[in-house]
């Protein structure tokens, strides 16, 4: 019975026949949005974009009921999230182009927040509330010379809700579902005067299934439960036209249930906690304006177990941009960013600081043709000074009545140090890692029909040099005995084509669909990341203000690497369909959601070892007062 009706939602979905996607849940998924900044660090029309970037916005994550930001990463185009569809409180590890988190870097409020308390020095999806999200902008290929360190296969661009009304408006939602899920968010935003203010607070909480497989039918696991603590704050005050300082304070906690490992349960906890504050004063010149963005946070994390252990971890981000519009058709950004990162474990606190000038250069050389282009000098505390660059033109044709085509193509370099973890870890950390090296092709196509279809396609490849990864010691009868970070031996490779397409049908219905297949060297070293990923959906509205959507997902077939005989296995691929509703009333100032995820109860394998969810539902209700 799984089998047909599983069959009959891929038949659904690929002929279009249902109504898609969530309604404005993937109505996005592709460049959504008219303008975007995560490529060039100012804002800019789409089709003056050389990257391929995708946008989802404050509206359609409202209207997903119960999504989380690693749910809602993993929809999208070309985008893997291995551990999403685990207990919320699995570790999240995300690639694009087949970069891990340490290649893939997080900003918030385009500013990195990084973990030096984690294995990859990279922010914790698991911290965040979803509700509190303006938007995410996922850029695909390397911006390093942009971002620094970690931005070497794509960058995941996260901006925090803040103040966009003149009168105060509270903002309450509240979604239940299956597990004893529930997700609580309550915001208080306004302006008066000069100062603008937001003020946000969200529990979460979720009794789970058990993260460790049950291979024993008589015997029942454990529940492995998830809450989450948050709070946010966001003011600026502007004290003229030209000058306004911002800050921001966070609090982060959350508590979760964890299992000893593939198919053995146990009553483990962790606790991670996170203190995040910062300043950002904007002036306006005759040239164009000058920012400082600068953070600091502290995160602590705890495990209860047979093996407990804590970490502490310290990062302090500062980037100082100066953009200057030298004219219409040309716009430069230089800037400096200063990055600190400390890592206590016992009695040690090893740190390492990176002191980055850079340089990138935007600009219309003649009608049609946009060229970016940018320079980065990494002074990297441990690894010295390393010269990085990229060139990305891209070019524009007017095919006539609001039809356009552009084609572009970038390359670029980019450098990624070695975390503290991987560096001065006990046990494991490798003192004497190189830093890793990657060089990124890409090239492709976009085509913009009017408002009512977008269509991308590129092409890839991308080489990293002493990439680190690790390695695993096993006695003679083949058990695990230990291990520890190493480079890899030779360079690893990865090319691939990615497609997308946005269609407006018709008024009533929207049709978006993917595609990305990916060629790895050595899929060995790829482990855990499909080899295909792609998907089709639709939105319809069957009367104003109410959306329904179905969407479907294919991941392919992924290497997993095991701590025992025959220690690397193929886990294959899996389908998911989700099926959701939206109906809104008085204008937008009250939205009912409703989602069925995992409509057919896909039984698969995410991670080896480990439960994946079942079919489950979720119901919110949004209002704003």
């Amino acid at each position: 019975m799984r089998k047909t009706l599983k069959n009959l939602a891929l038949m659904a979905a690929l002929t279009g026949v249902s109504f898609g996607v969530q309604a404005q849940e993937e109505e996005e998924v592709r460049d959504l949005g008219k303008v975007v900044v995560t490529g060039t660090k100012f804002e800019t029309p789409i089709e003056k974009s050389g990257k391929v970037i995708y946008k989802i916005t404050a509206d359609q994550i409202t209207r997903m009921a119960g999504r989380s930001v690693a749910d809602i990463l993993n929809l999208m185009p070309g985008i893997n999230v291995d551990g999403a569809y685990g207990t919320p409180g699995t570790n999240l590890d995300y690639s694009i182009r087949g970069g891990r988190n340490r290649q893939t870097l997080i900003l918030i409020d385009g500013l990195p927040i990084n973990d030096p308390s984690s294995i990859s020095n990279d922010y914790d999806l698991r911290l965040l509330n979803a509700n509190a999200v303006e938007y995410i902008e996922v850029l695909k290929g390397s911006a390093s010379t942009l971002y620094g360190t970690g931005a070497a296969a794509g960058v995941i661009n996260i901006k925090m809700k803040e103040a966009s009304t003149e009168t105060p408006e509270v903002t309450v939602s509240q979604s239940v579902g299956s597990f004893r899920s529930a997700n609580t968010t309550a915001d208080v935003q306004g302006k008066t005067g000069g100062l603008s203010y937001i003020a946000s607070g969200s529990y979460a909480i979720s009794e789970g299934i058990s993260a460790a497989e049950d291979t024993n039918p008589n015997v029942d696991f454990g529940n492995d439960g998830f809450n989450r603590y948050s709070g946010r704050t966001k003011l600026r005050y502007a004290f003229s036209d030209a000058f306004s300082l911002g800050g921001n304070f966070s609090y982060e906690r959350v508590k979760a249930d964890y299992d000893d490992g593939a198919f053995l349960d146990a009553d483990n906890e962790f606790n991670i906690r996170q203190v995040s504050y910062g300043l950002n004063p904007r002036l306006t010149h005759g040239l164009g304006n000058l920012e400082l963005k600068l953070n600091f946070n502290r995160i602590k994390r705890e495990f209860i177990s047979a093996f407990p252990s804590n970490a502490k971890g310290k990062n302090l981000q500062g980037d100082l941009t100066n953009q200057f519009n030298i004219s219409d058709n040309t716009k430069l950004i230089a800037g400096i960013q200063y990055q600190q990162f400390k890592f206590e474990t016992g009695t040690d606190e090893p740190d390492v600081t990176n002191f980055d000038p850079y340089v990138n250069l935007s600009t219309d050389l003649f009608e049609g043709l946009t060229f970016n282009a940018g320079i980065r000098l990494n002074n990297h505390s441990e690894y010295g000074n390393n010269f990085i660059y990229s060139v990305n033109p891209s070019y524009l044709f007017d095919l006539g009545n609001e039809n356009k085509l552009k084609f572009f193509g970038s390359y670029s370099t980019a450098f990624v140090a070695p975390s503290l973890f991987q560096l001065f870890a006990d046990f494991f950390g490798n003192a004497d890692l190189e830093a890793e090296e990657t060089e990124s092709l890409e090239f492709g196509f976009s085509l913009y029909l009017s408002d009512k279809l977008t269509f991308n396609a590129e092409y890839f490849d991308r080489t990293e040099e002493n990439a680190i990864d690790f390695v695993s010691q096993f006695d003679i009868n083949g058990n695990f005995i230990g291990g520890g970070y190493e480079n890899v031996a030779g360079k690893r490779e990865i090319d691939g084509v990615e497609f997308d397409l946005n269609w407006q049908v018709s008024e009533p219905l929207r049709i978006t669909a993917h595609y990305a297949n990916y060629n790895f060297g050595n899929p060995a070293q790829f482990y855990r990341i499909p080899d295909q990923k792609y998907g089709l959906s639709a939105q319809y509205a069957i009367k104003e203000g109410t959306v329904i959507g179905l969407t479907h997902n294919h991941f392919g077939d992924r290497e997993a690497a095991i701590f025992s005989d025959p220690f690397l296995v193929t886990l294959d691929g899996y389908d998911i369909v989700d099926f959701t509703i939206s109906h809104e009333l008085f204008e937008g100032r009250l939205i009912f959601t409703g989602a069925i995820n995992n409509l057919f109860d896909e039984d698969f394998v995410g991670v080896y070892g480990f439960n994946t969810r079942p079919a489950n539902f979720n119901i919110g209700l949004t209002a704003r007062f």
